[in-house]
């Protein structure tokens, strides 16, 4: 089947994140939630609420287009860098209200691979589709395109984010498959420092 936009897996909140062999831990990046789906030729940029921005990010529609697979769907965290290598969360904003968005700075941190070559890969546990996914990003060369790293200590990569400013952690069981919609097997836990900076975050989506 061709691949389609998919509703998102939505992480539970959490004040800690989980422990135990089962689970991996990832950085949160402060950005929106996209998905790259590529079928042949045609590349379509999805916001988290189905929104397209195919035809306002032009060059990234071209780079994923030389995606190195025919078919494939790809979740993961668009955001805009700032100088010193963080997520500028407010400068992404404000960008995306544009009309046409400028294309330098912003980078896309790929998750998750949901379908590759007619096959729905959602079935598969977290691990498999993980292995799939390097192998897809390591041979892709695309500029602005990262795998984010993964972690086996959640509390210590917690401490870490919350020193260098990232929005948070979100921690995955290795054996789950991808369901949409709010999930226990994905857990997001906001960082100390982020929560206080962005006490008032709901002001920036007022008219």
């Amino acid at each position: 089947m061709p691949p389609v936009f998919v509703p998102p897996l939505i992480p539970t909140a959490a004040k800690v994140p989980p422990k135990g062999d089962e689970w991996l831990h990832e950085p949160k990046w402060d950005g929106y939630r996209f998905q790259i789906v590529k079928n042949g030729r045609e590349v379509r940029l999805f916001s988290r609420n189905r929104s397209d921005y195919s035809d306002r990010l032009p060059r990234m529609a071209e780079w994923f287009a030389h995606l190195p697979t025919q078919a494939a769907i790809l979740d993961g965290e668009l955001c805009l860098l700032g100088a010193d290598g963080r997520a500028d969360f407010r400068a992404l904003l404000g960008e995306m209200r544009k009309s046409w968005q400028d294309e330098q700075r912003l980078m896309f941190f790929a998750f998750d691979l949901l379908h590759q070559d007619g096959v729905d890969l959602r079935r598969l546990p977290l691990s498999e589709r993980k292995r799939d996914l390097h192998r897809l990003c390591t041979r892709a060369g695309i500029p602005f395109l990262t795998e984010i790293q993964t972690f086996p200590n959640g509390w210590l990569l917690l401490d870490h984010c919350d020193k260098f400013g990232f929005e948070g952690v979100v921690s995955k069981r290795l054996t789950s498959r991808y369901a949409s919609g709010p999930s226990r097997n994905w857990v997001k836990v906001k960082c100390k420092g982020w929560k206080e900076a962005n006490v008032n975050r709901g002001e920036l989506f007022e008219p």
